[in-house]
């Protein structure tokens, strides 16, 4: 009797642990893949430009797309082609040039999409020890991560410092030179239209109503009656003119919302009113619109936080030149943004 109870005890501690293991395993499991699906989703520095890239590299751009979704880095698909565009103009199979990323010879990858995919991830990782510094993400991708801690405890990244590191690994290696010190201006010659050195939802801080400026440029009309620039005729201008500075900068949105309209004015006629504009709802009667954007960059019921760029500064519709021009409407009536945002830098 005492044998068979032994027994019975040693096979239910051995189903205890075996429970306990379990969980532990379940309880891995779910924690592990929960920070593994909120971890490295970065927006914010660098993001909101546009790739000037050769067909060759613009016929990849849906598995760009693919490969950033997957790795948290939507945002950064455009400048993603704008490093294909550095790396191989898209006229090689190992078109991110990802193949000693993972330790291979150059070129060892032949096929478009696993370089993609392993570039992409690379990319992904580096931003993210990079803590979202868009410019030493790159210049890291080109030289290895090394160049990250040493950047870091040199003030972050510069040309100068670069440099320096180019040198010193040069030496190190025996080598006459070492990577590309000029990489991230390589690259970013095909990216136009974004924001560096801060991430976009904490551009600007929020006043007491609450709300951020579209832009940090100078107000180049105010609300109230004008000579209008084209009729010549005295009217309302309802809204205030942000400049630009002759770039297509990207546009925030002042606080959190809803997009109500996204698109042309008049889809038959590209010159008319607005011309590309979105409007948000922020809720309590609280309506933004940002008019002659020369790129929408969100679409219609999307939520959108405080900060985030929703365009591209343009002059479409009828304007007479690059410019931001911004309304606050409340319960249904047009009201002089001033009190809203400020007036400007």
């Amino acid at each position: 009797m005492y044998i068979k109870l032994a027994i019975l005890i040693h096979h239910r501690k051995k189903l205890l642990i075996l429970l306990i293991t379990i969980f532990m395993v379940m309880f891995m499991f779910f924690f592990g893949a929960q920070e593994q699906q909120q971890e490295g989703k970065y927006s914010g520095d660098g993001t909101g430009g546009e790739a000037q890239v050769s067909a060759l590299v613009k016929r990849y751009e849906p598995l760009v797309a693919k490969y950033a979704a997957q790795y948290g880095v939507s945002d950064y698909t455009q400048l993603l082609l704008a490093k294909m565009m550095q790396e191989s103009g898209g006229r090689l199979p190992d078109v991110m040039q990802s193949s000693e990323s993972i330790g291979l010879p150059r070129n060892t990858i032949t096929d478009p999409e696993q370089s993609i995919d392993v570039g992409v991830k690379y990319f992904a990782g580096v931003l993210k020890k990079a803590g979202g510094d868009v410019k030493l993400a790159l210049q890291s991708y080109n030289f290895g991560t090394g160049f990250i801690d040493y950047a870091k405890v040199r003030g972050g990244y510069s040309k100068e410092v670069a440099q320096s590191f180019s040198n010193m690994m040069a030496s190190k290696m025996g080598w006459n030179r070492y990577g590309d010190v000029n990489y991230v201006d390589n690259v970013l010659r095909y990216y136009t239209g974004a924001t560096y050195g801060v991430s976009a939802a904490e551009t600007g801080t929020p006043n007491a109503m609450g709300l951020i400026q579209p832009l940090d440029t100078k107000v180049t009309s105010p609300f109230g009656v004008r000579i209008h620039p084209i009729t010549g005729v005295a009217k309302l201008h309802a809204g205030i003119d942000y400049s630009c500075n002759q770039s297509p900068v990207p546009i925030r949105s002042v606080k959190k919302g809803t997009v109500t309209k996204a698109g042309w004015q008049n889809p038959s006629n590209y010159n008319a009113g607005y011309g590309q504009r979105v409007y948000i709802d922020h809720g309590g009667g609280l309506v933004t619109v940002y008019a002659h954007l020369s790129k929408i960059q969100v679409k219609v019921g999307q939520p959108i936080d405080q900060g985030q760029s929703i365009g591209l500064c343009g002059t479409t519709g009828s304007s007479t030149g690059m410019h931001l021009h911004f309304e606050t409407i409340v319960n249904g009536m047009k009201i002089d943004p001033k009190p809203f945002v400020g007036g400007g830098a």
